[in-house]
Parts: C-alpha cells; sequence; structure tokens
C-alpha cells in the first residue's frame, strides 16, 4: 500500500472515531451494510431529515457494471467477477465521505452523488486493481463509461473532478498526478478530458446560446408553465407543486431555497424622500415586496454543522401580486398541518389529540394514521372527494367528519379498509402494540390477538412506541434548524408543508385528511425534481408532463429545475440590468458568478449595448450591428480601424457616414470574426481566414480557438503523412508548401491576442488588384 494512501486512511479514520463512528463493520456479498452498522450522514453533516441519506452501499455501481458487461460480451472477452470492490476501495470510500462532510464542509447530498458514486463508478472500472495502483488506463476508461451512462457530461465531469481533488491532490495513486495527461496520438494536454460532450460548443450564428443545454427545452418550459399556471391540480401534493413551479418561474431560486422558504415570507418596504414624502411622489417607488428566504451555498468552513443564512429578494413590480396570492393559498393550504406539527414539536409527541393513558379505538385512530377521513360506508363518498378536490377546502372535511359521526351514530357499516390496516399493521407484531378491551385491559384468552374493531382499543402510549419503531418512514419532521442570525427555525415554520408519504392520494385517487393526518413533512427538492422528470433525481411516479398535458408528446417531455435560474439569469442580462443588481437578487457573492449563468445569444450580447443617437440616425441595423461589436471589443480589422481613425480626426458624423457605407457586411466564422464587404463577389480565402487575411481577427471566445487548435493538429499529421512519403515531383511540393503555409497562419491565429489582427500586412481581398492566385501570402 502506498504511502500516502496508507496515510490519508489513517487521518480518516481518525477523524470519523472521534465523531462516533465505527469504521469496520461487516458488508453482505453485494457489498451492502445493515441499517445500524451504515453512516448517517445527515447527522454527521448536522442537517436534518429528510432526506436521511445513509452511506451503506460499498458495491459495485450497478450501471456501470451493465455497460462493462455489454461491451465485453460484444469483444468475446471475459469480465473478470468480483463481488465486492476490495477492501482498500472500501475504505477509500469511508475516508472520502468522511473528509467531504466534516473537512470540505459538503452537503450531504453532494457527497453521495457526486463523491461516493464516481468513486464507485472507478472502482468498477478498476476490476481488481487497488487504489494506489490506477494508471492513465483505468483513468480513461472510467471517464468514457461515465460519458456513455449519461450523455449530459455532469457524470463525466464529476467523476474527473474526484480524480483530480482526491486521488490527486492527496497522492492515493503511486502514478499521481493522473490529471493531467498527455493524449496519445497527438501533443494537446488533457483539455479533451475536461470536455464533456455538450450541445451546440460552436455558435456559429449570432443567435445561438452559449452552453444552451442549460436552458429550459423551449416546449418543455412552455408547457411547464402552461401546466403550473392554469391546470387544477389532481391531489393535495399537486397543489403544492404547481405553486413550487410558480414561485420557481418567478423568483429564480434554487430548489432547496424554494422548498424552505419560511412563513412569513413576505415583507413590505417603504421608500421616502429626504423629506419625509413617498419616494413615488418624485417618480420614484414608495413601497416594494421582499421576499424572505434561506440562501444555498452561504456555508462558511469553520461551521459545526449546517446552518440556514437568512436571505432576501425584491420581487419585481409585475409579479407582486401573482407571487403573494400563490404564497398566500399554500399558507392557506398547509395551515392544518402546520397546526399539527407546531403541536408535535411542543409535546414532542406524535398524537398531541390524544392523552398519553388514553384508550383509543381503530375508527378514531384510522383518520390520523392513513389520513382516508372515511371509516365508514358513505354512499356521497366519491362526490364529496371530487369537491374537496376543486378547492382543496377544510371545510368539506369538516362535512366529512360530521357526516361520519352520524353514520357512526346511526350504526354505520365499518369499512373494510380499516379492518385491512390494522390487520397488516400488527402482522407478526401484535406483541409490541396489543388491542384491549372497552375496559382498557388486555384480555388473556388464547385468541386475545384478534382485534376487536368495534369495542376494541389501542392505548396512546403504546401506539406512539409502535409507530416509531414500526413506521419511521412516516414519523412527522420535529427537527429544529439553526439559524445564522442565532435563531431557531422549527420545520413547522416552512411554508410548503405536505403528508408524508400520502400512498391514499398518490395511487389510490383518494384524499387525505389534513387535519388530523400524523405524518406532517417539509416539502424537499426531489419531490419536485421528480415530478418535473429532473434526470438528478430519481425516478418514481408520474410526472407532472405525464398527468396534465394535453397530447402524448408532451407528456414525455422533462426538464430540470435549475434551467430556471439559468433562464430568468439570462434574461435580466438580455434586459439590460446591471450585473450588480442580477448578483445581488440571486444572493451571490460576486459579479463573476452571475455572468457563469449568462447565455445570451451574441446577437442579443450587442443589443444591451448602447449605441449614440447620432449612430441610430445614420447606420442601418447591420452596421449598428458592427459597431457594438467594436464598442465591445468582440472585433477588430481595417475597416475598424479606418471607423475610429475617422472619428478621432473628423468627428463622430464623419466616421458612422464611413461605417454605413462600408460595414455591410459582417460574418462569424468557425475561427473568429470578419468585418469585409463583398458586395459581388464571395471571400475569395472559402473562410480560410487563417491563410494571411487581413480583415480576420480573433476573439476570447473558447470555441473559436478550440476550432484553431483542432485544425493545427490536423494540419501536423497532414505535413507528417506527406513528409513521409519521398518523392521529386512538383505536387509533392506544391502539398508540403501548401500544408506548411496553413499550418504557419494557424499558429499565427493562436499566437495572437484576442481581439488582435493576426495578418495586419495581408492583401485586401477586397480590392481586385490585391487577389492572388489563392497562393497563401505566407508562402
Amino acid at each position: 500500500m502506498a504511502r500516502f494512501f496508507a496515510d490519508y486512511l489513517f487521518a480518516s479514520r481518525a477523524l470519523a472515531e472521534r465523531h462516533g463512528l465505527a469504521w469496520d463493520f461487516p458488508v453482505n456479498a453485494l457489498g451492502k451494510a445493515s441499517k445500524v452498522d451504515a453512516w448517517d450522514l445527515t447527522a454527521l453533516a448536522g442537517a436534518l431529515s429528510p432526506p436521511r441519506l445513509l452511506l451503506r452501499n460499498f458495491g459495485f455501481d450497478t450501471k456501470t457494471l451493465q455497460h462493462i458487461d455489454a461491451h465485453y460480451r460484444e469483444t468475446d472477452k471475459s469480465l473478470i467477477q468480483l463481488a465486492t470492490p476490495s477492501a482498500a476501495w472500501q475504505d477509500l470510500i469511508k475516508a472520502a465521505a468522511v473528509n467531504g462532510i466534516l473537512v470540505k464542509r459538503n452537503s450531504p447530498t453532494h457527497v453521495i452523488g457526486q463523491v461516493v458514486r464516481p468513486l464507485k463508478l472507478i472502482a468498477t472500472c478498476a476490476g481488481n486493481t487497488e487504489p494506489w495502483e490506477l494508471a492513465f488506463d483505468n483513468i480513461q476508461r472510467a471517464l468514457e463509461v461515465a460519458a456513455s451512462i449519461q450523455p449530459s457530461g455532469q457524470l463525466r465531469n464529476t467523476t474527473e473532478a474526484v480524480i483530480r481533488y482526491v486521488i490527486d491532490y492527496n497522492h492515493l495513486a503511486d502514478r499521481s498526478p493522473l490529471l493531467p495527461v498527455k493524449r496519445a496520438n497527438g501533443d494537446r494536454s488533457v483539455a479533451w478530458i475536461r470536455q464533456a460532450p455538450r450541445a451546440n460548443r460552436l455558435r456559429t450564428q449570432l443567435a445561438d446560446r452559449h452552453e444552451a443545454q442549460k436552458l429550459p427545452d423551449e416546449k418543455a418550459f412552455w408547457e411547464f408553465t402552461r401546466i403550473v399556471f392554469t391546470e387544477s391540480p389532481q391531489t393535495f401534493i399537486d397543489a403544492l407543486r404547481l405553486a413550487l413551479g410558480q414561485t420557481l418561474i418567478m423568483t429564480g431560486l434554487r430548489i432547496g431555497e424554494a422548498c424552505m422558504i419560511p412563513t412569513d415570507w413576505s415583507q413590505l418596504r417603504a421608500y421616502s424622500a429626504l423629506d419625509g414624502r413617498p419616494a413615488g411622489d418624485y417618480g420614484g417607488i414608495s413601497q416594494s415586496l421582499v421576499l424572505r428566504y434561506f440562501g444555498e451555498k452561504q456555508q462558511s468552513a469553520d461551521v459545526e454543522g449546517q446552518l440556514l443564512y437568512p436571505q432576501i429578494q425584491h420581487i419585481p413590480n409585475s409579479f407582486e401580486e401573482p407571487l403573494t396570492e400563490t404564497l398566500n393559498r399554500i399558507a392557506e393550504l398547509t395551515a392544518p398541518l402546520r397546526q399539527t406539527l407546531t403541536a408535535q414539536i411542543k409535546s414532542g409527541r406524535l398524537l398531541p389529540d390524544f392523552g398519553l393513558d388514553e384508550d383509543v379505538t381503530p375508527a378514531q385512530l384510522f383518520p390520523y394514521l392513513s389520513g382516508n377521513p372515511f371509516v365508514y360506508d358513505d354512499p356521497e363518498r366519491h362526490n364529496l372527494e371530487a369537491r374537496y378536490k376543486i378547492s382543496y377546502d377544510v371545510a368539506i372535511l369538516e362535512e366529512i367528519e360530521q357526516r361520519q359521526k352520524n353514520l357512526a351514530a346511526n350504526g354505520g357499516k365499518l369499512r373494510n379498509e380499516v379492518r385491512i390496516y390494522f390487520t397488516r399493521l400488527r402482522r407478526g407484531r401484535e406483541a409490541l402494540l396489543p388491542c384491549r378491551n372497552q375496559y382498557g385491559c388486555i384480555p388473556r384468552r388464547p385468541r386475545s390477538s384478534r382485534m376487536n374493531y368495534i369495542d376494541g382499543t389501542f392505548r396512546i402510549r403504546d401506539l406512539e412506541a409502535f409507530l416509531r419503531a414500526a413506521m419511521p418512514t412516516k414519523l412527522p419532521d420535529t427537527g429544529v434548524f439553526r439559524s445564522a442570525d442565532g435563531s431557531e427555525i422549527a420545520s413547522s415554520d416552512f411554508l410548503f408543508l405536505l403528508p408524508r408519504r400520502s400512498l391514499l392520494e398518490e395511487r389510490s385517487g383518494g384524499i387525505c385528511d389534513v387535519r388530523k393526518y400524523f405524518g406532517v413533512a417539509r416539502l424537499i427538492s426531489p419531490t419536485m425534481m421528480r415530478a418535473i422528470g429532473d434526470r438528478v433525481a430519481s425516478t418514481g411516479g408520474k410526472t407532472l408532463f405525464e398527468k396534465y398535458a394535453k397530447n402524448e408528446a408532451d407528456s414525455r417531455l422533462t426538464m430540470t429545475t435549475h434551467s430556471l435560474r439559468h433562464l430568468q439569469n439570462t434574461e435580466l442580462f438580455r434586459l439590460g440590468i446591471a450585473d450588480t443588481i442580477i448578483t445581488k437578487r440571486f444572493g451571490r457573492r460576486s459579479v463573476a458568478q452571475s455572468y457563469e449563468y449568462d447565455h445570451r445569444s451574441l446577437a442579443e450580447e450587442l443589443d444591451a449595448i448602447e449605441v449614440p443617437k447620432l449612430a441610430n440616425d445614420l447606420l442601418p441595423p447591420k452596421a449598428q450591428q458592427v459597431l457594438r461589436m467594436a464598442m465591445a471589443g468582440k472585433i477588430e480589422g481595417s475597416i475598424i480601424g479606418e471607423f475610429r481613425r475617422l472619428q478621432k480626426k473628423k468627428g463622430d458624423k464623419a466616421a458612422f457616414e464611413f461605417l454605413a457605407v462600408e460595414a455591410d457586411g459582417f460574418h462569424t466564422t468557425p475561427y473568429g470574426f470578419c468585418v469585409n464587404s463583398f458586395t459581388v463577389d464571395p471571400c475569395p480565402k472559402h473562410l480560410e481566414c487563417y491563410n494571411g487575411c487581413r480583415h480576420f481577427s480573433t476573439t476570447d471566445l473558447p470555441e473559436h480557438r478550440e476550432n484553431l487548435s483542432s485544425l493545427k493538429a490536423q494540419l501536423l499529421e497532414a505535413k507528417q503523412q506527406i513528409a513521409a512519403r519521398s518523392s521529386e515531383s512538383v505536387g509533392y511540393a506544391n502539398q508540403l508548401r501548401h500544408a506548411a503555409s496553413r499550418l504557419a497562419g494557424v499558429q499565427s491565429a493562436l499566437d495572437c491576442e484576442p481581439g488582435a489582427k493576426p495578418f495586419p500586412n495581408g492583401p485586401d481581398l477586397s480590392k481586385p488588384t490585391d487577389r492572388d492566385d489563392g497562393h497563401s501570402v505566407l508562402d
């Protein structure tokens, strides 16, 4: 074992043991530990569940195994069959998880998805290779498999990040660093590894967007917007999802931030002039709506556990009314759930409506445990359910309860669902939840385990203990969060609450009595992400598109929640909002972060540049576009140079008149920009801009430089192949000269600063006298 690897494990093990974690525990044949031995990463991070994330699966990555197995079957090779990764790989997974949570202060979700998963993928691809024995072939294979499993490229990026920041950074492999490396068939560095497949990398048109795949698909976005703003929810939880979708569109918050909006989210701020009068009297704004929320990605490295960081967002006037209506409606819908959860938190009980020593019949308990308000057969059941689903009005639930009481008083028939529910609940665990008689005693007869559904009772003390042990997935969220300002925030203080695992609604089409149901939970981000088909979340249930789409094609649409944040950020840039305002709106720490979310097309970027009024009067649209690019420093050339000379010597009017005549042609090429007027003939160089054209100017766009680098490698290979064929013919010399001249031109373009002209002394190809016979000026 390598020394650095042993040191890394030793330090990580000591850190884990200081926090009460047992390092060595057994796993089964598939590498899975029991829930008792598993590490609770949520508790380790000081976070509250749900979600409760356990580190217990140390086996091979299933999707990676399937991919490798299919590949080896196709090539008639045998795959090394191992039950689980070696003990060293399992220890590395534990060590990386401990460091991710306790040292780097990453969230449990990040550690499970972006540290543990890539490590398991690498271990699967490595087979019987130990971590310190990793070589470039193992890494290359892992990256290729990651790209094949997830075409979006995200898994490949996270896998590379683990290689770089876990394996290489800590020198865990004998051959570290494994990144960067050299490509086998060329002299380019490992930049190719970082380039995950991205759609539309090259912006060949002014309308093309940079990294457009981070924006929502246009059809999916408009269908999603139609659904969340116009459709009537089929379930109570769908009502929350639709409202959350509206909130995401109007605010651009992260999904986790939107889920944790507090109940006291609204603040009205008044603005006045120095004399005390409202600012609106002087043309300003007298009052604005502010949204309170808790920002993510604000954690400090020296904080124990996870804190909530209060943030605010000013809401535009156009969104004030709809956002207020949406969030107030959610507050109204979740008020009964909030009342129940508040009582549970204060009392520390699950069923605070009853005394601990109170004996209660199954008929009374059924709505509290299952959520189903129909205990007795009611001929109006379906009508009442349909009425409730129109508005989710609590008054209808009260009407149902009164009808149930009347049915019970008049000898109504107990529904069979009640018997089935409690029979299944106690099956095999009757001793943990004994059924008592009407006197509160446990019968001692041999058949005492059978329930008496009419006169039998359960003691609440016994029932609460049974629920905590037997139904952990339905327990309410009674945890308390700590805020960065020193206050404590209970789960009941959040706006979006839902009945936890309300299967009656989601699967059976019934309704849930939110006034009584004991399992109250916060709405968490995976619930919404699954509802729109976000690939990051695991699949489960129908998406909103499948439920509410008007046709089959739309039902197959999917979207990512984070793309809405990218969309709003881009729209604000497009509308000319200052980057400082955008940065503050989204709770970021630096302006540079906002530009990571800027996906405007080049045409939209240029539209944001204001041109002088005189230019608007004198210049046609295309010439105005050229002026904006010149003002932004994105193009250079002979025409731009002459324009600036005239502007400096003779003033704006003369310069604009010159530009109006000369700048009728603007071209975006695969290698840079060209400002030249070919009124009659096309480009005589056939867009070989790198072949000594004086009108060619380089850019700072990475796509253009990547194309030049790729072309350089191709020309180098062509030159080598030509040189390898020994010949004295004229054609041989011409081919070699042609490749050498093009290669020199490409190298000149690569060596040139962005925005500069590689060939300032090249011929003016717009003049017939300067045109050559097709040979390069570098020949």
